[in-house]
């Protein structure tokens, strides 16, 4: 049986009966990953009567102190996670101090990637919980512009931090999960001649929508294409050239009236047409896109009319 019991409770813990085992899991971050590993280890160990204290953002030499103090009282073994060269080897002294056994279990790997990377590691705490909570901030971003693409779930516009909006085939999706890749929380809306704009994009701030278009006889060969595709006979309304004509003059004069920007898209890949719209919407200064957006993206070789 594996329990586990907060470490800030000052009151002195005795024995409890013959056989019960006490482990100090100290970290200089949550310490959740030093007691994952104490957990996955003991359950090799089935019977055993062990409880774990916990010590999180052990940082200072008198923290070490603290945590070898406690471990003294329960009579423990410590086990700890610090990354700082300076707080391992001072708990390795106090401990040894005490003859309190410690377990190290990050220094040895670090120092082999150390020479297996010939690098210096940062030795700063907390790296890990910060990039998990970067990683969940990707996810939320990346299933809330999937829940609004299309112009799904419109009660939600106003969460967006940018809006696409367009005519069939400007490549708002594409677009979308591009930009929500990249971090930001993107919802797209469809321009549908004569049809109205969901309400709720009138309450959205005009600096968080930007609109898209394209050159008619390049959407005409678009679409006409996609029809192909479809079986669809090529007289279809949705590849009439008046009414192309008649759908990107009402984008246009909905966007006009709405204050909101417009990028064409005609022949620019995903990555140009995405810099466009950070600019115009206010999100990113001009030029500085061209040295940045390509350092570790993949390259959007597919253009945006494909």
């Amino acid at each position: 049986m594996v329990r586990r019991s907060a470490a800030a409770a000052p009151a002195p813990v005795a024995r409890q009966r013959a056989g019960a085992h006490r482990i100090v899991v100290a970290s200089d971050g949550t310490g959740h990953t030093a007691e994952t590993v104490v957990r996955a280890a003991l359950v090799q160990f089935r019977g055993a009567e062990v409880q774990i204290h916990l010590r999180s953002g052990v940082r200072t030499t008198e923290d070490v102190r603290a945590t070898v103090r406690e471990a003294g009282r329960v009579g423990g073994l410590i086990v700890h996670t610090l990354v700082s060269p300076e707080m391992r080897s001072r708990m390795l002294t106090e401990a040894r101090a005490q003859r309190i056994p410690t377990i190290d279990l990050l220094g040895p790997l670090l120092l082999r990637l150390e020479d297996l990377l010939a690098l210096q590691p940062l030795a700063r705490p907390g790296l890990f919980r910060d990039a998990d909570a970067e990683y969940r901030r990707r996810f939320e971003v990346m299933d809330y512009t999937v829940r609004h693409d299309d112009g799904q779930a419109p009660e939600g516009l106003l969460q967006a931090e940018l809006i696409l909006v367009g005519v069939s085939r400007t490549s708002k999706t594409p677009l979308s999960m591009f930009l929500a890749w990249r971090g930001l929380r993107v919802a797209n809306v469809p321009i549908v001649h004569p049809l109205p704009l969901p309400e709720e994009l009138s309450r959205v701030p005009p600096r968080r929508v930007v609109g898209l278009t394209v050159k008619p006889e390049r959407l005409l060969e678009l679409r006409r294409s996609r029809l192909q595709q479809m079986e669809t006979p090529p007289k279809f309304p949705y590849a009439d050239v008046r009414e192309i004509w008649a759908e990107l003059e009402y984008a246009r004069g909905l966007c006009s009236g709405a204050g909101w920007p417009m990028v064409d898209v005609t022949d620019k890949s995903i990555e140009e047409v995405a810099a466009e719209i950070l600019v115009v919407a206010g999100l990113e200064e001009p030029g500085r896109r061209q040295g940045s957006a390509r350092a570790g993206l993949p390259s959007a070789w597919r253009r945006t009319s494909e």
